[in-house]
């Protein structure tokens, strides 16, 4: 382990993540909007993320061995009240797929939410075609919980949403210090 390290973004980050956002691949494979993202669109959500970590906490992955951004991870609609997050990532960077890179950031990710912010659960929603996704959640030990029928539309068609989550005690026994 230890290839990746999370990061805060910076504004110099900003053309590398728009450009990621209207990646067709991930635009189509993630639940967000369908719309083209402009730099001004970007470097609004910029101001919204680098001044605040709270409820939404945006994190870069770093490939340690050059420095580089190769990703997003994150925790958003953190709820302090009930101890829960959701969470997302992607490697935006199509060379450092398929390496095992999403699995360690995903890890320290839940580490982070679990650990320093004391949260009790975790959850994503994921397209129930993106198999690669889904395989690398049940790795990390998440549960399946439910199937979201028709709950995005992309490309001319409604898709379902699986559901998953992972308790911050079944993180604890497979992830011990």
């Amino acid at each position: 382990m230890n290839k990746v390290r999370l990061r805060a973004l910076t504004n110099s980050d900003t053309e590398k993540t728009l450009s990621w956002h209207n990646q067709e691949d991930i635009s189509d494979l993630y639940s967000g909007h369908p719309f083209p993202i402009n730099i001004e669109m970007e470097q609004k959500w910029y101001e919204k993320i680098l001044y605040s970590n709270f409820p939404v906490t945006i994190f870069g992955i770093e490939y340690i061995e050059n420095n580089i951004l190769i990703g997003i991870t994150m925790l958003k609609d953190i709820n302090m009240i009930n101890r829960s997050a959701e969470f997302a990532i992607y490697i935006g960077n199509k060379e450092y797929r398929g390496k095992g890179l999403s699995k360690e950031a995903s890890i320290v990710t839940l580490k982070f939410g679990f650990k320093k912010l004391g949260l009790k659960r975790i959850s994503l929603k994921v397209i129930e075609k993106n198999e690669t996704a889904i395989n690398l959640y049940k790795t990390i030990g998440f549960s399946q919980e439910g199937l979201l029928r028709n709950s995005v539309y992309k490309n001319g068609k409604f898709l379902n949403e699986i559901a998953f989550s992972i308790l911050s005690f079944e993180f604890d026994k497979k992830y011990r210090d």
